[in-house]
């Protein structure tokens, strides 16, 4: 939400509008699998980008906080140096990646939208780039989404009509407001409608 502040009491300073809850209800533009999200108020409105396979969002409060739609044109499995083309169970190989010493928790079952999605909660020992895609041929590993030994994920891995599409949280490991951006992040996915 937007905030105004005043220094003495000068009558005629106007307050600065607030934001009302329509203005904090996003509506993809390119993206693929069209959606309407209701952003936390963490969230900055606009996403950056908003292309056929990726929207991401930044925090308004910390910088490592990000949230991002992705649908993976391919991913980097650990330890090949070629991309591959996304697993057809993806939810198995992210699952997988805990022989590479990923930590996968708080794993839950639920819906977006009506449709089947797992969320877990992901950490790395070291850095994995790429093993969770790119959301454009030809990126090199370092340039697509994998998961990183600073950084703690929210991740969920959504079936839409047979395609993957995995949405996560992101914060810096250990900072206070991981459980609150995560709260926030699964609130949201509650409000996704796929239109």
């Amino acid at each position: 939400m937007l905030a105004s502040s005043a220094c003495g009491s000068d009558s005629s300073t106007t307050p600065s509008p607030s934001l009302t809850a329509s203005a904090r209800t996003y509506t993809s533009h390119a993206f693929s699998i069209p959606l309407i999200a209701t952003l936390p108020d963490d969230l900055k409105v606009e996403a950056d980008p908003d292309s056929a396979t990726l929207l991401s969002w930044d925090s308004n409060l910390a910088e490592n906080n990000k949230v991002r739609f992705v649908l993976p044109v391919n991913v980097y499995k650990p330890k090949q140096l070629k991309p591959a083309a996304p697993p057809q169970d993806y939810l198995t190989y992210l699952r997988g990646l805990t022989a590479q010493g990923v930590t996968l928790t708080d794993e839950v079952t639920t819906t977006v939208d009506g449709h089947n999605a797992t969320v877990m909660t992901g950490d790395a020992a070291g850095p994995l780039d790429g093993v969770l895609g790119c959301p454009e041929a030809n990126m090199p590993a370092d340039d697509c989404f994998g998961l990183q030994p600073d950084l703690t994920l929210r991740i969920a891995v959504i079936d839409v009509s047979g395609k993957t599409l995995l949405a996560w949280a992101r914060a810096e490991k250990g900072a206070v407001d991981v459980a609150t951006f995560f709260t926030e992040f699964e609130t949201m996915l509650k409000g996704v409608k796929f239109t």
